[in-house]
C-alpha cells in the first residue's frame, strides 16, 4: 500500500516577493485561466493525494501574485484594513470585506454587554440545544428576535449557517417538494437536498415559475407537502423577490414559504425588519423566517421563528445543527440581545439612514465610471467587472492601490460575471467610499488593458471533471 505524500515534511509557509505583475507567472498554468472547479473531484490512488493540482494552482496564484481570498487581517478591520497574504505580503487600503452592516463591531455598548457577560456568566453554554444548552437569557432573545419579526416563536443555533440549513431540513421530509431559488445560498440548497428527494430550482426571483412549478405539482400529487425557499436579500447581486407576491402564491397551492434575512435584517427597511417588514409579510402564519446576527448584530449565530409552534419542536427534534451543536454561549446572547435592542431603536434609523447614504454615493460614483452596479440600493453593491481572468487581475491591483474588498467569481457567480462586492457600512466617510470607487474603476480598466497584452487566457469552460451529482453552488 503506497504511502501518502502528505506524511513526508511540512511544507514551509509559502513566501514569495513582491513582483506583480509580472507576465510570466501571470501566463503560468491555470494562474488566469482555470476557477477551482476543476480541482473539485480529482483521481488519485491515494485519497490524500488527490489535492496536489489545487495545491499547486494556489502556489502559482499566490506567486503570480492574484490570490486575493484566505487574507488574514492584521490588528484592528476598521475602516482601513492592513491584511496578510497566505504568501506572507500585507496590503493597507479601505476595507470594503468586513460584514459589519450596522457598524456596531466596535460599538461601547455592545463592547459592554459582552464584558458583562464574561464577568457574571460561565464562558460557555456547557451542552446542545436539548441537554441544558439554553438559559433564560437565550430564551429571552428567542422571544425578542420572534417579536421584531412579527412571530410568536422562535430558536437559536450557533451559526447562521446552521440555521439556513435547519430551516428547510426541520420542515421537509423525503417525499416531499422543496422549491428554491437558483441563487440562493449553500446552506438552503444543502438543507434541501438532505431533507427530500424532490429538489426543484426556479428561475431566480421568478415568481412565475414559482406558480407554474406549483401547479404542476399539485397536478400530480395534491397532498404533497411543499416548502418554497428564498431570500430577502440575495448577497451576491443586492437584488430582492416581492415576496408579498410570492406568499400569495404559496396560499394558493397550500404551500408554505421560508425566507432567509440574513444580508437585510436589522440594515434595511423600516424599523430594520428589511423586505418582510418592507413588503407588509411579517408573522404570516405560512411563513418560516432563518437568518443570522453576525452581518448586523455583531456576533455569531442564527434564528428561526415562526408561528407554528410544531415547527419549532420538529426543527429541535430533527435538524441535527440545533440538536447536535453546542449552543451560543453567554456573551454571543448578551451582545445580540444589545445589538437588537439598538438596531430597533432611534440609533438603528440613524445609523440606517447614513448607511443608505453611503450605499447611494458608491453607486452612483460607479455609474459615473460606467462600471455597471448589480441589483437595487443595499449593503451589498456590487460592480460588474465580467471575465474571471480581467477580474483576478483587477482585484490584484486594486489591493496594491489601497482598497481591501472581495472578488466573486465562478462558482459562487456565473462564468462570465465576476465582480467586486463592496459591503456597506455607516462607519465609511463620502469622500473614502469615492476615492475606493475611483481605484476599482481605474483597476478594471487597467486590467482590460494588460489583460490584452497577454494573448489567449480565456478561461476554462470543461465541466466533465466536476462530479454530475454536485448541486449547483451559485448563490453561495
Amino acid at each position: 500500500m503506497n504511502k501518502s505524500n502528505t506524511t513526508q515534511a511540512k511544507i514551509d509557509l509559502y513566501s514569495f516577493e513582491e513582483n506583480f505583475p509580472n507576465r510570466e507567472l501571470l501566463k503560468g498554468e491555470g494562474v488566469l485561466t482555470k476557477g477551482q472547479m476543476r480541482y473539485f473531484n480529482p483521481r488519485s490512488e491515494h485519497i490524500l493525494d488527490r489535492y496536489q493540482g489545487l495545491e499547486g494552482w494556489y502556489r502559482r496564484r499566490l506567486q503570480a501574485g492574484v490570490m486575493s481570498h484566505f487574507l488574514k487581517v492584521v490588528g484592528d478591520p476598521d475602516v482601513e484594513a492592513t491584511v496578510r497574504d497566505l504568501a506572507g505580503r500585507e496590503f493597507t487600503g479601505i476595507n470594503l470585506s468586513t460584514v459589519d452592516y450596522m457598524g456596531l463591531s466596535n460599538h461601547p455598548k455592545l463592547k459592554k454587554a459582552a464584558i458583562n457577560a464574561l464577568t457574571d456568566k460561565r464562558l460557555h453554554s456547557i451542552n446542545t440545544g436539548p441537554l441544558l444548552g439554553n438559559s433564560p437569557e437565550s430564551g429571552a432573545l428567542q422571544k425578542e428576535i420572534a417579536e421584531y419579526l412579527g412571530h410568536e416563536y422562535g430558536i437559536l443555533f450557533p451559526t447562521g449557517w446552521a440555521a439556513s440549513f435547519s430551516g428547510v431540513a426541520g420542515v421537509a421530509r423525503k417525499d416531499d417538494y422543496v422549491l428554491i431559488d437558483e441563487y440562493a445560498h449553500q446552506s438552503l440548497k444543502q438543507g434541501a437536498y438532505a431533507s427530500c428527494d424532490n429538489v426543484i430550482k426556479f428561475k431566480h426571483l421568478s415568481n412565475t415559475e414559482v406558480n407554474l412549478k406549483l401547479k404542476e405539482i399539485r397536478s400530480k400529487n395534491p397532498t404533497a407537502g411543499v416548502l418554497v425557499v428564498t431570500e430577502g436579500l440575495y448577497s451576491m447581486d443586492g437584488d430582492a423577490p416581492d415576496i408579498k407576491e410570492l406568499l400569495s402564491i404559496c396560499k394558493s397551492q397550500k404551500a408554505a414559504l421560508l425566507v432567509d434575512i440574513c444580508h437585510d435584517f436589522g440594515c434595511t427597511g423600516k424599523e430594520g425588519k428589511g423586505t418582510l417588514g418592507e413588503q407588509d409579510a411579517l408573522g404570516d402564519p405560512d411563513l418560516i423566517v432563518v437568518g443570522a446576527f453576525s452581518k448586523t448584530l455583531s456576533t455569531n449565530g442564527g434564528y428561526l421563528t415562526t408561528s407554528n409552534l410544531g415547527v419549532i419542536f420538529s426543527t429541535c427534534s430533527f435538524a441535527g445543527p440545533y440538536t447536535y451543536s453546542t449552543s451560543l454561549s453567554p456573551t454571543q446572547i448578551a451582545i445580540a440581545r444589545e445589538g437588537l435592542k439598538l438596531v430597533a431603536g432611534k440609533e438603528g434609523n440613524e445609523r440606517r439612514n447614513k448607511l443608505m447614504s453611503n450605499i447611494q454615493i458608491a453607486r452612483d460614483r460607479a455609474k459615473h465610471h460606467g462600471v455597471e452596479v448589480y441589483g437595487t440600493p443595499s449593503p451589498i453593491v456590487s460592480l460588474h467587472v465580467g471575465s474571471e481572468n480581467i477580474a483576478r487581475l483587477a482585484c490584484a491591483k486594486a489591493f496594491r492601490m489601497g482598497v481591501v474588498t472581495t472578488i466573486l467569481e465562478y462558482p459562487v457567480v456565473a462564468r462570465g460575471k465576476a465582480r467586486f462586492r463592496m459591503s456597506m457600512s455607516p462607519e465609511h466617510e463620502h469622500e473614502t467610499l469615492i476615492k475606493a470607487v475611483d481605484i476599482i474603476a481605474d483597476s478594471i480598466a487597467w486590467a482590460k488593458k494588460y489583460n490584452a497584452t497577454l494573448g489567449d487566457t480565456k478561461i476554462e469552460r470543461s465541466d466533465s471533471h466536476i462530479s454530475k451529482d454536485l448541486p449547483s453552488i451559485i448563490g453561495q
